[in-house]
């Protein structure tokens, strides 16, 4: 019968190894929990949130509200309304928002160019032509036309309608994320005078990429040495354990979650 050697030191080293395997592997579950309860608790910041104006060290207004943080299929139970929008578009969506906005003017005078016709009709056109600046502007022409009863002593006008020959309005609006006051939140901007936002929704869908990239990129916390030491005095030598604090390189963060 055939004796089989069991090496001692190499039992100890391949136990200790796969402790320590293990136990990266249990800090990174921990790890993936805060961050799922940091989206349980976006999402709910975010459902009770409201738009809110707020200025930037330039007095620039800022219009901002809180995002989402979901899948597609989780989306529809939050919010069914950007859900529905969201499923009508192409490929692998991984951010969307929906804003409303509504544009109030005042009152603008505009000079008419007054137009006789062989027929007796009398048009007046107008054009007003305005740019803001940044890419922002509107231009708009039209006429109205309308004619004379001379047949009535009271010369009576009739009206032969109004037509409005361009209509163009060019709106430059920045928008997108930003972390502010510890969660994540959509903002809108733009120098458009008169331009309200009344309702902003959206919602991140990428939601293991998005928590991949909020994982630090160092981890502080309990290590675990292994090793082979030597004892020069003795002359001997084996295999060393440590354990102690260190700040160790979130390599699993790039690496696509190998830790699972």
């Amino acid at each position: 019968m055939e004796t089989i050697k069991v090496n001692l030191n190499t039992i100890f080293v391949v136990t200790i190894a796969i402790l320590a395997f293990l136990l990266l592997k249990q800090c990174n579950k921990v790890q993936d929990l805060k961050l799922e309860n940091k989206v349980g608790v976006q999402n709910i910041i975010a459902l009770n949130d409201s738009i809110r104006i707020v200025k930037n060290k330039w007095d620039e207004e800022i219009t901002l509200k809180n995002t989402y943080i979901t899948s597609g299929k989780e989306l529809e139970n939050i919010n069914k309304n950007l859900s529905d929008k969201i499923k009508k578009l192409e490929g692998d969506v991984l951010y969307a928002s929906n804003i409303i906005s509504s544009i109030k003017t005042d009152t603008v005078f505009i000079e008419n160019e007054v137009i006789r016709y062989p027929d007796g009709t009398n048009q007046l056109s107008w054009s007003y032509n305005k740019d803001y600046g940044n890419g922002n502007s509107r231009f708009l022409d039209g006429n109205s036309r309308f004619s004379i009863d001379l047949s009535d002593s009271a010369f009576s006008i009739l009206d032969k309608g109004t037509s409005i020959t361009r209509d163009i309005t060019n709106l430059s609006i920045l928008t997108g994320l930003t972390e502010l006051d510890e969660s994540y939140q959509i903002f809108v901007k733009t120098d458009y005078p008169g331009i309200t936002f009344s309702n902003i929704e959206g919602a991140i869908l990428d939601k293991k990429r998005f928590l991949k990239q909020t994982q630090p990129n160092w981890i502080f916390g309990p290590s675990i040495y292994i090793g082979v030491g030597a004892d020069p005095k003795n002359g001997t030598a084996g295999p060393q354990i440590g354990l102690g604090i260190s700040a160790t390189f979130n390599l699993n963060k790039y690496l696509n979650n190998i830790f699972k």
